[in-house]
């Protein structure tokens, strides 16, 4: 039997391949393993094919953990086809990249396969609120909003987001800890939030402040549609009328987006 992991996330993917081998630890009273990292040590293929044609007589399962497997090399290719329906040899694979066309039998069935993409949108808040929960860690909505902003503003998602979690628990801030207490810990001057920024412009009666964020919307070259919106999912009472009344506007030819962010921002 094969399984097949692969993607740029290498957390979430390490995370599961400890779980698929701890399962097999907890179900196997006795395991013969055996790992390699062919981008490493390239030429232990025939350490890893050796091992998975050598007789085992004193365990129950032979585990082999393959990382990077993805080699052009045909005799290997040829090696893990055989075992694809074996049910007394595991084969676990842990890749970076998606198999190769020679490869391509590793993501159809019978092989189990999970790719790992980076995280994107509701995929990062959920991974957050689970961690958070694993660390007894509560958040404010505004608070949890900035961070999923930051760590969808960077690449290795998953294992940032753990890295900060963490960095926030060690901190024993009060819970749920709130947006303040947290831009106290993480230090983010890169590029402020759109949706902190548009946060400022709602609530602000000063129309300076609100002037200047919207300002730096524009500087951030953030598309004017989206600053509208984002803007008129945050509003209530008269204010949402206010944008409902800009929409309408908008899309009868009247104003466009730049003019109705502008009059709303002037307008306290």
């Amino acid at each position: 039997m094969i399984i097949c992991l692969y993607g740029p996330d290498s957390y979430r993917r390490s995370l599961k391949l400890q779980e698929i081998i701890g399962n097999y630890k907890k179900k196997n009273s006795s395991i013969d393993m055996f790992v390699v990292d062919l981008e490493d040590e390239p030429d232990d293929w025939r350490k890893a094919r050796d091992f998975l044609n050598q007789p085992s007589m004193f365990v129950d399962v032979k585990l082999a953990l393959i990382k990077e497997s993805g080699l052009e090399e045909k005799e290997w290719v040829k090696a893990l086809k055989a075992y694809v329906d074996n049910q007394k040899i595991f084969i676990v694979i842990s890749d970076r990249d998606k198999p190769k066309k020679q490869f391509g039998f590793l993501t159809k069935e019978p092989v189990v396969f999970q790719e790992f993409k980076e995280l994107e949108g509701e995929g990062i808040k959920t991974f957050l609120q689970k961690e958070a929960a694993n660390l007894s860690l509560k958040f404010e909505t505004a608070a949890l909003h900035f961070l999923c902003l930051y760590i969808s503003s960077s690449v290795s998602r998953s294992i940032l987001a753990h890295n900060e979690l963490e960095k926030i628990s060690l901190a024993k801030l009060s819970q749920p800890i709130g947006l303040a207490s947290l831009r106290s810990i993480i230090k983010w001057n890169k590029k402020e939030a759109p949706f902190y920024m548009s946060r400022d412009i709602v609530a602000s009666t000063d129309f300076r402040k609100k002037l200047s964020a919207l300002e730096k919307l524009f500087l951030q070259k953030e598309a004017p549609a989206y600053i509208f919106n984002l803007l008129a999912s945050q509003t209530r009472g008269a204010s949402a009328l206010k944008f409902a009344d800009y929409d309408i506007s908008i899309k009868s030819g009247g104003l466009d987006y730049e003019e109705a962010l502008t009059e709303f921002v002037l307008s306290v």
